[in-house]
């Protein structure tokens, strides 16, 4: 019998962000990522989460292969590699194509490339927010200048970590949406529902990537004003996103994700 622990399909739709999600222990590829970084340090208790990339993990994977030696059967080419299809590759061209072309991927494309920017050029600006806060800190006069500091360093990493999510994901949505109509004019409903379902969860983890990302611009807004301008540009740019995914993928907007219809136990 599956445990009630782990949600069924949380990892199928999610930001990846394991260090903030609050579902990590219902989640069961975290876990199962977790008891093999343990295996691979020759640990038997649960210390050192959230570190997916240690170098030991990594180190010992590259092991396990050394040790395999490439000693397993090898398949008959003929039986497993199956002859070109022209007509489906040009299909799939033509599909990948579209995606890389859309408007909204181009947006998302656009406001990945001014984020980077402005997180280069903004640096000045933030600094001296930061020395400002710092001088705060030390008044005798109490103040809330350290918690504020800290919540600016929240809002960058929020905006940090989606900006380079919300493209490969809005593409994947995106990509969904269109092979679910090819399959739909080809009358192949079940297949098409399965890629309309994955790209309505995509495109609603882009949504809560975008919402996540307004809320962070809008509190760095208030707080270096110095950067109006271009935080405004990014806002325009969200929000130009956001209708547009509600038009080209109305079911991603009520899609289920788990991680955010429960709640941590």
């Amino acid at each position: 019998m599956p445990s009630k622990r782990f949600i069924p399909g949380i990892f199928n739709y999610c930001d990846y962000w394991c260090e903030r999600c609050a579902f990590t222990r219902r989640c069961r590829n975290f876990q199962m990522g977790e008891e093999l970084q343990r295996e691979a340090r020759g640990e038997t208790d649960p210390a050192g989460r959230h570190d997916a990339a240690n170098a030991d993990f990594w180190s010992a994977l590259a092991d396990q292969l050394n040790r395999s030696g490439g000693d397993w059967p090898v398949p008959d080419e003929a039986e497993t590699v199956p002859e070109p299809d022209p007509e489906w590759e040009a299909r799939e061209t033509a599909r990948r194509t579209a995606v890389r072309q859309h408007p909204l991927v181009r947006l998302a494309m656009d406001y990945m490339q001014q984020v980077q920017t402005w997180l280069q050029d903004a640096k000045p600006d933030l600094e001296a927010v930061a020395r400002d806060m710092l001088v705060a800190a030390r008044s005798p006069v109490p103040t809330d200048a350290e918690d504020e500091a800290l919540e600016i360093g929240d809002m960058i990493e929020v905006v940090s970590w989606y900006h380079t999510l919300i493209p490969p994901k809005l593409s994947r949505a995106l990509d969904g949406r269109l092979e679910a109509n090819e399959e739909e004019a080809e009358a192949s409903g079940e297949s098409a529902g399965f890629h309309l379902e994955d790209a309505n969860g995509s495109g609603r983890v882009v949504l809560l990537a975008i919402e996540r990302s307004i809320a962070a611009w809008l509190r760095l807004r208030e707080t270096v004003p110095t950067q109006e301008d271009a935080i405004l540009r990014m806002l325009v740019l969200l929000d130009r996103m956001r209708a547009g995914i509600h038009l080209a993928l109305p079911g991603a907007r009520n899609f289920h994700l788990p991680f955010l219809d429960g709640r941590p136990d």
